[in-house]
């Protein structure tokens, strides 16, 4: 169950599941603080019975966007333990949450009024030097182990099963330093473990966040997004990856169906954000984009947009240093072309620029002469046309110019359209390539036919 509050009222939604139904039902009532728990409850009338899950993602986001906030029910017992903070040092941490004289200060502080915390922040500390000392090690499972409610709360009860599915923490000084919620979890189950992860105490610090593509088939990411941005408190991110696969999965996740959602306030939400991975489609809403600390930023999709380009390309960016773009396909909404990268080729922002990756495109040999002239070329150390369509005929362009690449380490071409001919006259130009032995091109071609090229990932 799902409580938000906006004032004095109250709103619930649950899915329902009954025995004998595949499909669960979904819920809803809405009333005064008082008098929501006597309040009666209504099913949602849906077009599909199958619909439930996807409807409760949908009343969620629509609600946390109009002001309203996720609450815990007050009459849950697993509700969390009230825990001391100090206020400087709880700032200080904030700020930086690899300071180890604060962490010792704050153990030292926490130890004195009871809390266990303490004592896992002082054992944890110690394994950074011994970190194979079995002692240690069996000290701080026990903490862990014994100390639960406190330390974890409804979060143990999400530890991985033996398919890798669920919540996979790593700790620094007594608090979760990185999290990654896995697998195919039911609709609204991660959502739910997200929420939980954000308002515990022990990832108040929390410096690194990976989300998985849970949905397979029909991902919607907006209540992720959502939750980021409008539900309780922002620790301070470091490192945020959104729908987050494999190579491996590609073939059970349509990308192309993958919405991340409204994003736009990110930097504002989270402003500390060094390197951030956004896996989905292209016409995510990112505006207004600020980023002022972010080293990294990735849009990996099919199907990016003319409209989400430009706001990227837009965004100040004073620091960043790697930036890699997958264009995608028209076939599956990508409308992006050659001339949407003009002013960004011609050296506009982005001041401190080295990794440049122009991926997954359809256009890539059309973009070869602008970049052989652009005046960013020479601050870049890697290139990467990576997933895309360079064919030959690109490499011979690049052949040409290998005197503008000369100063790269790395050329990646890795799944493009080339021919052995064709990674072997970059390779006679001397330039850095890095390739991969799978070439989806080869399986596109049909003897004594056009050979048709295509971008690595499009559905």
């Amino acid at each position: 169950m799902a409580r938000l509050q906006r004032g004095t009222e109250v709103f619930e939604l649950w899915l329902d599941r009954v025995d004998g139904e595949v499909w669960p039902h979904l819920m809803v009532r809405r009333a005064h603080a008082d008098a929501i728990d006597h309040a009666p409850a209504e099913r949602v009338t849906l077009r599909h019975q199958f619909g439930g899950d996807r409807e409760y993602c949908r009343l969620m986001s629509e609600y946390l966007r109009q002001g309203w906030q996720r609450v815990r029910d007050p009459a849950r017992e697993d509700a969390i333990p009230d825990e001391p903070i100090e206020p400087t040092l709880d700032a200080t941490l904030r700020a930086d949450p690899g300071d180890h004289a604060a962490a010792l200060v704050y153990a030292d502080w926490l130890q004195q009024r009871g809390h266990p915390r303490g004592a896992l922040i002082a054992v944890q500390h110690a394994r950074l030097a011994v970190p194979d000392d079995p002692t240690l090690a069996a000290e701080e499972a026990r903490l862990l182990a014994e100390h639960a409610p406190v330390l974890l709360g409804t979060l143990a009860a999400a530890a991985p099963d033996d398919g890798g599915r669920g919540l996979h923490l790593v700790w620094e000084h007594g608090f979760v330093r990185g999290a990654r919620i896995t697998g195919s979890l039911d609709r609204g189950e991660s959502e739910d473990l997200l929420w939980e992860l954000l308002r515990h105490p022990s990832a108040r610090f929390l410096r690194e966040l990976v989300i998985g593509c849970h949905h397979a088939g029909d991902q919607d990411n907006q209540l992720v997004s959502d939750l980021l941005l409008h539900a309780g408190p922002r620790p301070p991110l470091r490192r945020l990856v959104l729908a987050d696969f494999d190579d491996s999965e590609l073939d059970n996740i349509d990308i192309s169906r993958a919405p991340l959602g409204e994003l736009g306030g990110l930097g504002e939400a989270y402003p500390l954000l060094e390197d951030v991975v956004l896996k989905g489609t292209g016409d995510v809403e990112l505006a207004p984009l600020a980023l002022p600390q972010a080293r990294r930023f990735a849009l990996r999709t099919s199907t990016l947009r003319k409209s989400t380009l430009a706001t990227i390309l837009a965004a100040p960016w004073p620091e960043l240093e790697e930036l890699e773009l997958w264009f995608g396909t028209p076939d599956y909404g990508a409308d992006v072309e050659p001339d949407d990268l003009a002013g960004f080729l011609a050296g506009e922002g982005f001041p401190k620029l080295r990794v440049l990756r122009l991926m997954n495109a359809i256009f890539t040999d059309e973009i070869c002469p602008a970049i052989l002239r652009s005046p960013r070329l020479p601050a870049l150390a890697a290139l990467d046309f990576s997933l895309g369509t360079l064919s030959d005929e690109g490499a011979a362009l690049l052949h040409a110019g290998r005197e503008a690449l000369a100063h790269l380490t790395s050329l990646g071409v890795f799944e493009c359209s080339l021919t052995a001919s064709g990674l072997a006259q970059l390779r006679a130009a001397g330039l850095p390539v890095d390739d991969r032995p799978i070439s989806h091109a080869e399986a596109w071609r049909e003897p004594q036919q056009k050979r048709w090229r295509f971008v690595s990932v499009s559905e």
